[in-house]
């Protein structure tokens, strides 16, 4: 118990850590980039693992998941990113490191496979910054234009999971949305003091709630007599929002006045998210995951208007596991987890016909800190866009730390 109670000192000192600007303009467009996990187990194999049941982590892609728990647990992930953004005339490199999230969750019943969770973790990030600049033209002095955006959305979430008959898991939960997005335009006059520099500012302010279900099935190499797997099963999850509620204010900054422009309220649709995945354990060490997730954000919608810059998400990903057996005398080197992932995606952005396409390749170990708890690492590799039709592409390298401790609480005792 003292070791969750100082990991969660932890938590409170490190959730202060600064934000930056990784200015991946991309993010401009809908909610920005999707952060589909906060946890380096799930970040190292692919992202996604929806069929996976772990007894030594809290996986966030289907709460159906949680009946594996055998331990309270409580996990936190720190990320860094780095991103290399070129055009046919240059290239600039950003970078970023934050706090990504934490979760806490324990076992009710583990015949029944009860189990509540809760956290909180990131859903989007908008984060870029641009600049154009303008040359003087008749009687219009030469001036530039500094675009810049800033915040996200992030879920805060608590559910259940349990057995059904036939050996079926299944998990839901109540999920909270909420999150302030801002967009600054920045008008800076070169040299001039007859005009004044003016900020305008668009910020958006989201709340609302949604909702998480899946299922796992049981072990279907068992069910079919496949000898050579020791676990085959498959998943899938579903996660609705719907629409947020929106308050708009629109303001304008200059040496004198700051004025609103207008305030407003309204209605923003996220589109629902579909993921599947098979996974399957060889020879009780290697373990393989196969999973897509679907969102249509072509149906994103913000005051009932579409984006045309948005279209349907596509992403497919395969990962690796190595986890060896436990035994007395082993040292900590041996009991290291290794996992390798790679993954495909058609992100929701286009412009002119253009599609922007993700390739990314994952890495990553867990260490073990004592019987239950360990130091997660995974590091990400992801290329995505084009030069092409006055567009950017984008190199970027993210590495992340996770801490995951576990510990035996509410247990009951037979008198």
């Amino acid at each position: 118990m003292k070791t969750l109670l100082s990991a969660s000192i932890i938590f409170v000192f490190l959730s202060g850590v600064f934000f930056a600007q990784n200015s991946s303009v991309y993010s401009r467009y809908g909610i920005g980039d999707f952060d589909y996990s906060y946890s380096p187990k799930l970040i190292s194999i692919g992202d996604l693992g929806t069929a996976l049941l772990d007894q030594d982590h809290l996986l966030m892609t289907n709460p159906a998941g949680w009946t594996a728990m055998a331990k309270t647990r409580i996990e936190f992930g720190f990320g860094y990113k780095g991103v290399l953004i070129s055009d046919v005339n240059r290239s600039v490199y950003y970078s970023e490191t934050d706090f990504k999230g934490f979760t806490f969750g324990f076992p009710v019943s583990r015949d029944l496979g009860i189990g509540v969770a809760t956290g909180l973790v990131p859903y989007s990030r908008v984060s870029y910054k641009a600049k154009e600049n303008y040359v003087a033209q008749n009687e219009i002095p030469g001036y530039s234009v500094e675009y810049e955006g800033k915040g996200g959305l992030s879920k805060l979430f608590i559910g259940s999971s349990v057995y059904l008959p036939l050996g079926f898991s299944a998990g839901a939960s109540i999920d909270y949305y909420f999150g302030n997005i801002d967009y600054i335009s920045n008008i800076n006059f070169n040299q001039n003091d007859t005009l004044i520099d003016t900020k305008y500012e668009n910020m958006r302010r989201s709340t609302g709630f949604g909702g998480s279900f899946g299922v796992i099935s049981p072990n279907l190499a068992n069910a079919f007599s496949i000898s050579f797997l020791n676990d085959l099963r498959l998943g899938f999850s579903y996660n609705i929002i719907g629409h947020l509620d929106s308050d708009t204010l629109f303001t304008s900054t200059s040496l004198y006045l700051v004025d609103t422009i207008s305030t407003g309220h309204t209605k923003m649709k996220i589109p629902q998210r579909f993921n599947s995945g098979i996974s399957f354990v060889f020879n009780e060490l290697y373990t393989f995951n196969l999973d897509y997730m679907y969102q249509p954000m072509s149906e994103y919608a913000f005051n009932d208007r579409s984006e045309i810059n948005l279209r349907d998400v596509n992403k497919f990903s395969v990962g690796f596991e190595y986890k060896p057996k436990k035994s007395l005398g082993m040292s900590e080197w041996e009991q290291i987890i290794w996992r390798l992932g790679l993954s495909l995606e058609q992100t929701q952005y286009i412009f002119n016909g253009t599609g922007i396409d993700q390739f990314a390749a994952f890495a990553g170990f867990s260490y073990p800190l004592g019987a239950e708890n360990s130091i997660d690492f995974a590091v990400q590799y992801s290329k995505r866009g084009t030069t092409e039709n006055n567009l950017l592409n984008e190199n970027s390298i993210r590495v992340y730390l996770g801490l995951s401790f576990g510990e035996l609480w509410f247990l009951r005792y037979d008198k």
